[in-house]
């Protein structure tokens, strides 16, 4: 069996079949295709299918999120798009960081409706939003997908029934309740220093966003963590993530409809 698969890994670098890695992998052949990831992301540098390999493979969960959220920003209609969107929200579950994963895990119906497994998103979902107690965006995000995909199966996760859908889809979910001020802990011209800042503040648990802000004719990417409802509870959070991570912060007030 060895031998037939190693005989394969040439016909893989002519096609590119990313599919067939994908299945070797599955099967437990994982050095195997690591052997072949180097000489994969030198002859095709710019495929996202190999860019995903990468990321699967790595060891890092650091540099693992950062290789999925660049494939998704670079490649955002690629076919491997959605499962490393589903990967960076089991990720976050899997390491108890249930808000984060809560608020990705509920985008993905929306952006790739076609995704062939959103019950599991949906599953995955509705138990990172229990673990913090968020039964109002369990509702919410059920009740607009249940709407969306009607073959999903809700039983027995308190789940509002097509009589009072209508009530359900009125609700907001807790992550929109409005907080004006935030965290802000740095600002890059690059957007990958910023994104790489925002994964490495995520792992500690802190909701982080990063906003495109426009300075003396430049556009610098801003991350801040999110959000809070006053100066007192924002400047609390900066100081945690400086003595955890020797980052400096600025607290500020800029509520939702403010562009800056």
């Amino acid at each position: 069996m060895g031998k037939v698969i190693w005989l394969l890994f040439p016909i893989f670098l002519f096609s590119q079949n990313i599919d067939l890695y994908l299945s070797l992998l599955h099967e437990g052949q994982t050095e195997g295709v690591r052997e072949q990831l180097p000489e994969l992301i030198s002859k095709y540098p710019n495929d996202p299918g190999v860019l995903y390999l990468q990321a699967l493979l790595e060891t890092d969960g650091m540099r693992s999120l950062e290789l999925y959220s660049s494939l998704i920003d670079r490649y955002p209609e690629s076919a491997y798009a959605p499962d490393a969107a589903v990967k960076i929200g089991e990720y976050f579950y899997a390491r108890g960081l249930y808000s984060q994963a809560g608020r990705q895990l509920s985008q993905i119906p929306r952006r790739y409706p076609r995704y062939p497994d959103v019950q599991r998103v949906i599953d995955l979902m509705v138990n990172s939003f229990q673990a913090i107690g968020a039964e109002d965006s369990i509702r919410y995000y059920v009740g607009v997908y249940q709407n969306m995909f009607p073959s999903l199966n809700v039983k027995g996760k308190g789940i509002p029934t097509p009589n009072n859908l209508n009530d359900a889809l009125s609700l907001k979910p807790q992550r929109l309740e409005p907080k004006p001020y935030v965290v802000q802990i740095g600002a890059f011209g690059k957007n990958e220093n910023a994104r790489r800042l925002k994964l490495q503040v995520s792992q500690i648990g802190f909701d982080v966003e990063i906003v495109p802000v426009k300075t003396n004719g430049r556009t610098l990417h801003a991350v801040r963590i999110v959000r809070f409802k006053s100066q007192k509870e924002a400047e609390k959070v900066g100081a945690m993530v400086k003595k955890k991570l020797g980052i400096d912060y600025r607290s500020l007030y800029r509520p939702k409809d403010q562009k800056k």
